[in-house]
């Protein structure tokens, strides 16, 4: 009989190796949770828009997307609904009161707009809202994203920008097995996502809190120091929160900034940009929408509505457009989600995509003008959507 095998054995200098490359994957572990948990929240507490003027606003420059999308989620937990709100992505961030022929006022409306979420980010959400009875009293606007816009992305994907316990607390309520599991994988890319980031790192070492981020004509007389000036563009966005305001006031962070009702402004005496036309090519390679996809559009469609019929509330889907050609209209994704569509005809739909020949209603390819925005202000008040 022949002897077992023997199992070879790592020499000296291997278990050595091992022993180190452990050791450094374990503190380079913890030295990114460690930055991680560094990073303010901008949530809690929670950031009040009503208390900025009219002629102020929160700069947003130098914020992961989750920290971004979470001062206006801390807003909506913490503070009164107004009548008429807003949710989507960043698709919709010149969505103003002005559409609605006010001037901005968080108690009339507000733009709650979230970087990338799509369909099932937006029903955890609302949901969650809808616990803290914080849904607007009158009208709840939900913008989908063109399929055309990123190929079929952000419609039915999951990201990995919303807070945790957002998507915990939909696990906990979630009956399906397999949908809870499913989700419960989509919060554990999310935190890895955000953990393992190198935005993470460097942020949380030059990012300050909200004091300095007001900025306004007033505040923003003084000029910025001269190192600050000096340094190149790349380096100046890594460095300069240590200059405090006057970084957040230069032109090309003080724009990227919320107003009190949660709209982005554009920037003084800015025009339409250049507009590029098909901006996003439609590979089939990188398509994001698929056979069958159809019915969980028309199942987050469903859910979401049905949070605005148990608050008494109005709630439309909203489709922007992008600036595209004519022959862009039969793309597989627009094929996708037009049969989603198809299977909900109960949900109310304003759909847009047919208004893509018109420069004027685009600030650029996929972020429409305020001049689109009253036009769908006019839509909704001639559906009865608004008094």
């Amino acid at each position: 009989m022949l002897p077992a095998p023997s199992m070879p054995h790592a020499a000296p200098s291997q278990r050595r190796w091992l022993a180190a490359f452990g050791l450094t994957l374990a503190c380079l572990a913890g030295l990114a949770l460690w930055l991680y948990l560094r990073l303010p929240s901008f949530r809690s507490p929670a950031f009040d828009f009503r208390t900025l003027g009219p002629d102020q606003s929160f700069v947003t420059q130098g914020l992961t997307r989750r920290q971004d999308g979470s001062l206006k989620l801390g807003f909506a937990e913490s503070y009164p609904p107004p009548r008429i709100g807003a949710y989507g992505n960043h698709i919709i961030n010149h969505l103003s009161s002005e559409a609605f022929g006010r001037a901005p006022d968080p108690a009339f409306f507000f733009n709650y707009a979230f970087a990338n979420l799509a369909l099932p980010e937006l029903e955890a959400y609302l949901v969650h809202l809808e616990k803290l009875g914080h849904l607007p009293t009158q009208l709840a606007l939900v913008q989908i994203t063109t399929p055309n816009n990123d190929n079929g992305h952000y419609i039915v994907n999951w990201g990995h920008e919303l807070p945790p316990d957002i998507l915990l607390e939909r696990l906990v309520v979630q009956g399906n097995l397999g949908d809870a599991a499913g989700l419960a994988w989509q919060m554990m890319r999310s935190e890895l996502n955000e953990v393992l980031n190198y935005n993470t790192a460097i942020l949380s070492l030059v990012q300050g809190g909200p004091d300095n981020r007001i900025a306004s004509e007033a505040a923003c007389r003084d000029a910025p120091p001269e190192w600050l000036q000096r340094l190149p563009m790349a380096l100046r966005g890594a460095v300069g929160p240590i200059a405090g305001r006057s970084f957040y006031c230069l032109p090309q962070n003080r724009w990227y900034a919320y107003r009190r009702d949660g709209s982005m402004p554009l920037q003084p005496g800015e025009g339409p940009v250049p507009l590029i036309r098909n901006e996003n090519p439609l590979k089939d390679s990188e398509r994001e929408l698929n056979a069958g996809d159809e019915a969980r559009i028309a199942r987050y469609l469903r859910a979401i509505e049905a949070i605005g019929r148990r608050a008494g509330i109005k709630l439309v889907f909203l489709v922007p457009p992008v600036y595209e050609t004519d022959d862009r209209r039969d793309s597989q994704v627009n094929r996708i989600f037009d049969r989603g569509l198809a299977l909900a005809p109960e949900v109310p739909v304003i759909d847009h995509r047919h208004l893509h020949g018109d420069p004027a209603l685009f600030h650029d390819y996929r972020h429409p003008s305020p001049r689109y925005y009253r036009l769908l202000a006019d839509e909704l008040r001639r559906r009865g959507y608004l008094d």
